[in-house]
């Protein structure tokens, strides 16, 4: 009888755990081996920050995230040019700047699933001639 009010009780306990939203706190999510889209979703729209940023300039995270979401929702730009640009502006190198930024960013958009909506192609078609021209926003 002990043993079946014990399983019950911890059944019950793992059912509600199991129904409550934990949500994302909107810190430390982007130090995670492994990256939440919930994380990842939350920082693309309120920023790279913090330690977050992983070191890295803030303002480069917002670019790097968006020359990433724009190979993810294919939007064509001259990535050769954005990259020089980013190593004009921020130093580094090209490679620093695909590898550590653009990529990483393109594979964690890309794992979203309906990342590419409407508003987000008419923000990146924006965004992203201005990127080509070295024009790198100073959100942060």
């Amino acid at each position: 009888m002990k043993k079946a009010v014990l399983i019950a009780v911890v059944l019950a306990v793992l059912g509600i755990s199991g129904c409550v939203s934990k949500g994302y706190s909107g810190k430390g999510g982007m130090t995670k081996y492994s990256i939440a889209p919930e994380a990842y979703k939350y920082h693309y729209k309120n920023g790279f920050t913090g330690v977050d940023a992983m070191g890295w300039d803030s303002n480069l995270q917002y670019a790097w995230s968006r020359a990433g979401a724009a190979i993810t929702c294919d939007i064509k730009f001259d990535k050769k040019l954005v990259l020089s640009e980013m190593t004009k502006v921020y130093g580094q190198s090209d490679f620093v700047h695909e590898l550590n930024g653009i990529d990483f960013h393109h594979v964690q958009s890309e794992k979203i699933k309906g990342f590419c909506n409407p508003s987000r192609i008419s923000e990146l078609k924006e965004v992203m001639p201005k990127l080509e021209k070295g024009d790198f926003p100073r959100n942060f």
